[in-house]
This record gives structure tokens, C-alpha cells and sequence, in this order.
């Protein structure tokens, strides 16, 4: 059974059509990436599946269980968590804070307990302080050490990132989307965040769906590509075969593949 399965997905927002017939599938354990150039439904595609948006028609399901009709905290319950094209972090509050918050909804000590400070709540509290440095400590000494109980806004950008992708991962999700997740970085940041994104489905076990514009990320860690232009799939396959595919190099390139055949195109 596959992780995600997306099967017909339509969505317009008056007369513009977001997607259309948008059908794929992600495997366990895979790391799948969707380009396409700007405005091509990317991210309309992430807000359909995380509960955003509801769709016109079609389905979408995790190991089988519809997500059509959830609101997004029910989609996190389910087991999907995602990361932001623009950084959604509380700004004031530390590190540590925000990678303990999204577990509170996991939470199922009555609110008395959590008033009192009973002992049961203190055991829940303390484990989720343990999960909370797990999932930091994934990212090393980028967030850990002095960082952990800094406010977030005195962090570099490429530290903000981190830090909510973090905070997706202790969500307790299954399945990860992550938008755009080398944005603003380097590429001395943007080849550490590729292992990063690596070591997460190899050690931490979460099967991936990103969105991403830098090429060299995508045909690193890869193992499908799925190509969207106007809310359409155009392609789909391995990365050396979708930046050599004619519709894809038509949809980047604004020209016909066999205008070009021989050239290999870096999108």
C-alpha cells in the first residue's frame, strides 16, 4: 500500500484552475520531488493535502485512509506534518519552545493535571522534552547548545529553517513536506541540509515530499520526480529522465525539446 496517494485531484479558485487530474503515488520510505515553475500548483498541491484547501474532486489518502474533508490539525493527527514556503515560527519564543509545541495536540493529560503539575503530567512534559532535543539534535550544533534557548529571531535564516523542520518532525508524523526546504541557504547550508533530508528518511524512518527549485538538491536525493506545469502533471520518473523529457524542457524553457533534442538541460 502506498504512504500518499493522490488520484484526480481537481481544484480552481474561480476561473483559474489550480490542478487538474493531478494523480501520483508516494511509496514508503521514498523521498519524491515536485518542480515545476512558478505558479505551476506546487504549493496549492501542499495545502490540499495538509487540509488548507479542500478539493473540487478526487482523492487523496494516507495508507489508505481518506484526508479529503480534514481540517489541517486532524492531517497532523493522522500523520503528516509539513514545513512553510514562508517561515511560520513563533519569532519570540525559543528553539526548544517551538519544537515543544506542536506536541501539546498529543497530549492526553486533562487540563487540571496540567494546572496542578501533577505527575502524570510531569512525565508527559519530560517526554516531550526528550522528543524535542531528538528531533534538534538531528540538525547538530546548528540548533543545539547555546541555540536551544535563544529566541528564534536572532537566528540566521538558514537556522529558522532548520528550526521548523524540526518542529515538523516532532509533530510525530509518518510523512513529511517540506517547501522548499533549502530556501535562503548557501550552498555550503543547502549541501548540509541535503543530508539532513537524507539521514531523515534513512535513521528517522519518515517517507518525503518536498518542493524545491534547487536542482542539484532534487537529483541528489531523489528517487522519483514528479514535474507539474498549470496544475498538470507533465512528467514523471527518475530525475535524469525528467530534465530531458520534451515537455519539461518546453515548460522551463519556453521552446520545443526538438528545437534542442541533444542538448541536457540543467532546469
Amino acid at each position: 500500500m502506498s504512504m500518499l496517494s493522490v488520484r484526480n485531484l481537481n481544484k480552481s479558485f474561480g476561473g483559474l484552475q489550480a490542478t487538474t487530474n493531478l494523480s501520483f503515488d508516494v511509496e514508503p520510505g521514498e523521498i519524491v520531488s515536485v518542480i515545476g515553475p512558478n505558479g505551476a500548483g506546487k504549493t496549492t498541491l501542499f495545502n490540499l493535502i495538509t487540509g488548507v484547501y479542500t478539493p473540487d474532486s478526487g482523492s487523496i489518502e494516507l495508507e489508505g485512509r481518506s484526508l479529503v474533508g480534514m481540517r489541517p490539525n486532524q492531517v497532523v493527527d493522522a500523520g503528516i506534518a509539513r514545513t512553510f514556503q514562508n517561515l511560520r515560527l513563533f519569532t519570540n519564543l525559543s528553539v526548544l519552545d517551538n519544537v515543544l509545541i506542536p506536541q501539546h495536540h498529543q497530549l492526553k493529560v486533562p487540563w487540571w493535571q496540567a494546572v496542578l503539575r501533577t505527575p502524570s503530567y510531569r512525565k508527559a512534559e519530560a517526554h516531550m522534552h526528550d522528543v524535542a532535543m531528538e528531533k534538534l539534535a538531528f540538525f547538530g550544533p546548528r540548533l543545539m547548545s547555546f541555540r536551544l534557548h535563544q529566541p528564534v529571531y536572532v537566528l540566521s535564516y538558514a537556522n529558522r529553517r532548520r528550526t521548523e523542520m524540526a518542529r515538523a518532525m516532532a509533530t510525530g508524523a509518518k510523512m513529511l513536506l517540506l517547501d522548499e526546504p533549502s530556501a535562503g541557504m548557501n550552498p555550503k547550508e543547502t549541501a548540509e541540509i541535503t543530508q539532513i533530508i537524507r539521514r531523515m528518511r534513512d535513521e528517522g524512518g519518515y517517507t518525503i515530499l518536498l518542493v524545491e527549485h534547487k536542482m542539484n538538491l532534487v537529483g541528489e536525493i531523489s528517487d522519483r520526480v514528479v514535474v507539474l506545469d498549470y496544475g498538470q502533471k507533465i512528467a514523471e520518473g527518475s530525475y535524469k529522465d525528467v530534465v530531458n523529457d520534451e515537455k519539461v524542457l518546453e515548460a522551463y524553457l519556453g521552446k520545443r525539446a526538438d528545437d534542442d533534442a541533444s542538448e541536457e538541460v540543467e532546469l
